[in-house]
């Protein structure tokens, strides 16, 4: 696997990792300018910087990256063999892709999964027994739900969207999305069925600051009546969210100027 095919699945998967790069080397040093490590949380995934001396070296530099939270750029240096060597690095920190979890794949899910990904976003949508009715991009998880959101807790970036309030796993996915780092927890469903969730979440334990974080429901107020209206009216109150803004109108009232 190359470095840059490792780095777009490791932050395709949620992973945080660090791009470690050679910019300079000695005459005398195993390695060449552009050599490339990538290294994770557990250790190197992908690429090496010449040897397995400048390997360990490489994934010193990328632990204390990933530590701080930035880049680094350092020349390090090797003793022994009689003569000087030395690299000089930097480490370049790569968070998760933000994603997109949506959860149900009736047509209103469907038709979000296909917005999004014409806006350029990573969409995983989770169903269990799992859907091919989806476009191209659209990573599929034919998983139960709620334990998928257990293992896979959405960022601090990414939005979550429950697509069939009618589900069976309605209330642990709110409960679990909720008391999650999500940007955007939503839900589709009529004015009588919000408020039953709610009623539910609050009954079992749910926190209020939880419950007053649920976008339900979703979407904004733009009439959408079919499947592809209803998904852009969701898509607009996410990119709402994600650009911290209030979903006016941008025109200007002209009647009296």
């Amino acid at each position: 696997m190359s470095v840059y095919d490792a780095l777009a699945k490791a932050r395709g998967g949620g992973q945080t990792v660090v791009l470690i790069t050679v910019l300079e080397v000695t005459e005398n040093a195993s390695s060449h300018t552009g050599a490339k490590l990538v290294v994770g949380a557990d250790g190197p995934i992908a690429g090496s910087l010449g040897c397995s001396e400048f390997d360990t070296a490489g994934i010193e530099v990328a632990t204390e990256a990933l530590a701080n939270g930035g880049p680094i750029r350092r020349r390090v240096e090797f003793g022994g063999h009689g003569e000087e060597r030395a690299i000089e690095v930097f480490a370049e920190v790569h968070h998760p892709q933000e994603s997109i979890l949506i959860f149900g794949a009736g047509p209103v899910g469907q038709a979000v999964a296909a917005q999004a990904t014409l806006l350029g976003r990573r969409v995983v949508l989770v169903a269990p027994g799992g859907t091919t009715d989806v476009p191209a991009g659209v990573e599929v998880k034919a998983d139960d739900p709620g334990r998928y959101l257990l293992a896979a807790p959405p960022g601090a970036g990414d939005s979550v969207l429950l697509s069939d309030h009618d589900a069976p796993y309605v209330d642990e996915v709110l409960r679990v999305a909720l008391a999650s780092d999500a940007r955007f927890v939503g839900m589709l469903g009529s004015r009588r069925h919000a408020p039953e969730a709610v009623a539910r979440l609050r009954d079992s334990g749910t926190p209020e600051d939880h419950l007053a974080r649920l976008r339900a429901p979703v979407g904004l107020d733009i009439g959408g009546r079919e499947p592809a209206e209803i998904a852009l009216s969701i898509v607009a109150e996410m990119l709402m969210v994600e650009h911290d803004r209030t979903g006016g109108r941008l025109g200007l009232d002209w009647s009296e100027v």
